[in-house]
């Protein structure tokens, strides 16, 4: 019977995978924008500069804008050992300035019985991006031991459910609601499971983290009528529009989708947290009475709000710098500001994920204190 616990989280991530392999292949993507048949990218390495006129970008240093004339050889694909030269064009929004050795990614468009026509694209950051995962894997595994080995088991399953389960889903039309309300079960299953194994304080911990989602989803959706928010403001919006109008994507669901997800692992970890310690308390003390158990579990759950909500909200924040400096370029008025859809689209989601953490202290030292508690007194 042990041996079957312990074995469940790694039948749960078989069953995952099979679901997913499955839905990724009855939800095929039909649509793609543009003819993209004659087109292709390919990784290269610059086997000369042979002219260059390149000036510094005014007020931009280190930025240099110009043209290239460079020969490259293709590492990769169908052109692959084909040396071929090349016209690489700087400017202050595209500079990828190059010289004899570096990797870059070439776009090739070769349409038939036209000359073919040969763009640098990018850096080739392939080795880069690997390396940095290796590190982040070892470190993970050697700070973790085993549970850091399951940790990183755990988020590759996440990124499989999202990537080959939930974008198939909702390109295609599905509700992003009930998709991301049973992907974020699905994660929070894996990930509590084989991070904890089949226990009480587990399953106390997964209910916990999953009606604290639903708690602050039934705010979000409250607050985005409040504030007559219709998810059409995204940076994304013309190209998302263009998918709705072929795919039926439901695009005004797409906010809350992201939103629920990027507050996911903090929630959790929230709920865990305290789900542990109060366990952790009751092996100790088996005769605490509920309300005390209860009042701990809160106390607990106090010293996490704040630096959770502190990560959430600096977390949404972060990524509107570059948004916020463009709107005091523009010396935007107060009101205008806080008019702005920009404004309370961010604000919501900062909201909405520290309003799940806030909810889920209270709702996991209930169940501990109560359901746990009895759960907890009968395995002894």
């Amino acid at each position: 019977m042990n041996l079957f616990k312990k074995l469940i989280p790694y039948l749960l991530i078989a069953a995952v995978l099979v679901s997913v392999f499955a839905v990724w292949k009855t939800n095929p993507i039909d649509y793609e924008r543009g003819n993209s048949e004659t087109i292709s990218y390919l990784k290269a390495k610059v086997l000369s500069v042979n002219s260059q006129s390149l000036e510094e970008s005014e007020g931009l240093p280190g930025r240099m804008k110009g043209e290239q004339n460079i020969t490259v050889r293709f590492t990769s694909g169908k052109l692959k050992g084909r040396e071929v030269t090349l016209d690489n064009m700087l400017s202050e929004e595209h500079s990828v300035e190059v010289a004899k050795g570096t990797k870059i990614i070439v776009k090739c468009d070769t349409p038939e019985n036209v000359t073919p026509y040969y763009t640098v694209y990018e850096y080739d950051r392939t080795v880069g991006i690997i390396a940095a995962l290796a590190v982040f894997l070892v470190l993970i595994v050697l700070v973790g031991r085993s549970k850091g080995l399951k940790a990183a088991l755990a988020l590759f399953v996440s990124v499989v459910l999202i990537a080959g389960g939930m974008l198939p889903l909702l390109y295609n039309g599905k509700s992003a609601v009930a998709v991301t309300f049973v992907i974020c079960f699905v994660i929070t299953m894996v990930t509590l499971l084989l991070l904890n194994g089949f226990s009480a304080k587990t399953w106390v911990a997964i209910l916990s983290t999953l009606i604290g989602l639903f708690a602050s989803s039934v705010f979000y959706i409250l607050m985005e009528s409040i504030l007559s928010l219709t998810g059409y403001s995204l940076d994304e919006t013309p190209d998302l529009i263009m998918i709705t109008r072929h795919t039926g994507l439901k695009l005004s669901e797409i906010l809350f989708s992201g939103i629920l997800l990027s507050s996911l692992g903090a929630v959790m970890d929230t709920a865990m947290s305290i789900a542990s310690s109060l366990f952790e308390i009751l092996s100790v003390e088996p005769k605490m009475k509920q309300k005390e158990l209860f009042a701990s579990g809160i106390n607990i759950g106090r010293d996490m709000i704040g630096t959770m909500c502190q990560t959430l909200i600096l977390a949404f924040t972060g990524s509107s710098v570059a948004f916020l400096l463009v709107m005091l370029s523009y010396n935007t008025r107060f009101h205008q500001f806080l008019s702005s859809e920009f404004l309370a689209v961010e604000l919501l989601q900062a909201l909405t994920g520290s309003l799940a953490v806030i909810l889920t202290v209270p709702i996991t030292a209930y169940i501990s204190a109560s359901v746990g508690r009895k759960i907890f007194k009968r395995s002894m």
